[in-house]
């Protein structure tokens, strides 16, 4: 079983993009936290005519 798990967001660009898909990675985040899963990272970058987040998180009960 892995200890980390890598979740990956993705959003075109357009009106209000960046705020949608931080948005969109908070709620991610909440939503698994709640589930017993700790934040290691999160990383935002833009390729081509894409938005990205990368969120690192380590998985409940594991070492």
């Amino acid at each position: 079983m892995k200890a980390v798990e890598i979740f990956r967001i993705r959003r075109s660009f357009g009106p209000n993009s960046s705020e949608k898909i931080r948005g969109e990675a908070e709620d991610l985040i909440n939503e698994k936290h709640y589930k017993g899963y700790r934040l290691i990272s999160v990383s935002f970058t833009v390729e081509g005519s894409y938005f990205y987040a990368f969120i690192t998180m380590k998985k409940p009960n594991t070492y």
